[in-house]
């Protein structure tokens, strides 16, 4: 049986640094089969629709916040965790090399400015998907950020609405709701598809765009998938604001 672990919306250094190094000690500890990272590894404040028109939009942030995120949490994952790491495409992700298109067409492409370039991936070892991965039967995960797919306020119905699309199960990240639903069609021979969304692991109280309630209907966790085969099994972890959480009896901090 395979322990597969996923996680998304670190969105560093805007991250729950407990939560961050709680989850790096327990895939050190438990050595998952895989770790699938559903993308937003990285805010990159800047350039973005937060900084559009400010002094923050030239602050040159995109190596800085790229160097945190490799320092603070690949390197760390690398240094007790040598299996297979996937990181997804995610809006986020894309921000650099999007606002040189649309800002600086005539440097549009330049390839530095990819995400797994900036994260420097290929020299950790480390995967990248721009789009999806199927990583188990009948299972896609992807951020959620593509056109086409409907919103949903209720956790695990926008991974839902997804699946319905692509006609396999989806977990995906984006929506910072962290739920599962799933969805029974057909007579005799019938048919069931999972959405899962995987929460979120940001400090609240950095994300400031919020206002200064800090208000959202999101939750911090992450997943785990037992995979058998044909059988899968999703989990979803909730990460209290300490960072802390428990699986399977144990508490993690």
């Amino acid at each position: 049986m395979k322990l597969i672990v996923v996680i998304s919306d670190l969105q560093m250094p805007l991250e729950n640094r407990r939560a961050n190094r709680s989850l790096i000690n327990f895939i050190g500890d438990r050595q998952p089969d895989e770790v699938i990272n559903i993308g937003d590894i990285t805010d990159y404040q800047a350039p973005s629709r937060w900084s559009a028109g400010t002094r923050a939009e030239f602050g040159m942030t995109v190596q800085e916040e790229a160097a945190y995120t490799r320092k603070n949490h690949i390197e760390p994952v690398r240094a007790r965790y040598d299996g297979p790491y996937v990181l997804l495409g995610s809006n986020h992700g894309e921000r650099p090399l999007k606002y040189l298109v649309e800002k600086a067409p005539a440097l549009g492409g330049a390839e530095e400015y990819r995400e797994d370039k900036l994260l420097h991936l290929g020299d950790y070892g480390m995967k990248f998907e721009p789009l999806s991965y199927d990583f188990a039967p009948n299972w896609t995960a992807m951020h959620g950020h593509s056109k086409g797919i409907s919103l949903s306020r209720v956790a695990g119905g926008t991974a839902m609405n997804a699946a319905r699309k692509v006609q396999k199960s989806v977990v995906m990240g984006h929506t910072h709701r962290a739920g599962i639903v799933s969805e029974t069609t057909g007579m005799g021979a019938s048919r069931t598809l999972t959405g899962v969304e995987v929460g979120h692991l940001m400090d609240l109280a950095k994300a400031d765009y919020l206002g200064p309630a800090r208000l959202a209907n999101w939750q911090s966790a992450f997943g785990l998938f037992y995979v058998d085969g044909p059988m899968v099994t999703p989990h979803i972890v909730p990460v209290h604001r300490n960072g802390q959480f428990i699986v399977e009896g144990e508490r993690y901090k």
